[in-house]
This record gives C-alpha cells, sequence and structure tokens, in this order.
C-alpha cells in the first residue's frame, strides 16, 4: 500500500512539478512558459482514450500506447532540432513525459518481487503483495 502510494506521488510529481524545475534550469527568462508548454506535453494521454479500460494502473504505458511508442519518441526527438524554443520545450516535455512513464513501469515491475516478512505472536508471516496473499511458514 505504502509502495504503491509513493508511487503515485513520484510519478505525478515528475508529470507536475520536474517541469517547472526544467523550465527554470534550461529557459531562463521563459521559463514560465516552457514549464507550462511541457506540463501541457500531459495532452500526450489522449492515447489513453483508445484502451480498454481507459486507465489501468498495472499497465505500461510505454509501448502500449500509440503516442507513448519508440516511433513518437523519434518524432518528439525530431521537434527538438527546429529552432523554436518553444518547440523545444514541447519535445522536451514528451520526451520527459515517456521517461516518466517508464519509471512508472519500472517501479510496477518490481511490485511481484516485493514480499514482507513480518511476525505476529511468535508465528511467522509472509506477504506477498503481487497476489494479496498472506500465508503461515
Amino acid at each position: 500500500m505504502i509502495f504503491e502510494i509513493s508511487r503515485t506521488i513520484l510519478h505525478y510529481s515528475l508529470h507536475f512539478l520536474a517541469p517547472i524545475l526544467l523550465g527554470y534550469l534550461f529557459w531562463g527568462k521563459n521559463w514560465k512558459m516552457a514549464s507550462l508548454l511541457m506540463i501541457g506535453t500531459m495532452a500526450i494521454d489522449i492515447d489513453h482514450l483508445l484502451a480498454t479500460p481507459i486507465f489501468d494502473p498495472n499497465r505500461c504505458s510505454v509501448g502500449f500506447h500509440p503516442l507513448h511508442t519508440v516511433w513518437a519518441a523519434l518524432i518528439y526527438l525530431a521537434i527538438w532540432f527546429l529552432p523554436s524554443w518553444k518547440l523545444k520545450a514541447i519535445a522536451v516535455g514528451c520526451l520527459f513525459h515517456l521517461f516518466t512513464d517508464s519509471v512508472d513501469c519500472y517501479l510496477g515491475g518490481l511490485k511481484p518481487h516485493l514480499t514482507i516478512t513480518m511476525s505476529c505472536d511468535k508465528n511467522d508471516f509472509i506477504s506477498d503483495l503481487n497476489n494479496n496473499l498472506v500465508v503461515q511458514k
């Protein structure tokens, strides 16, 4: 439970707070607009509407949704080479969005390997977080 809450907080912090830091660090006087443009790249999540269910916390977006593929990432990278700083901010936002979703996929992949061992009334129990199973040793 705490792992899932921490994972969600990290995920949305990277989506909404990291672009502000990136904008401040790399776009100087235009940092506010750059930050908003990068946050606006959350719009690539519109491709979730093509999936059933629309949101599945156990599904990795990267490689599943059309705007979250390697091909899309190559387009975002190509946009970065265009001369406009606004387009560069959008490209960085899209690429960072994919990075953030990749981190979430990685953390989601750790879940099946986590177990908690606890002692209760001199009996040892193992909780398998993947299957919500508690067994006595």
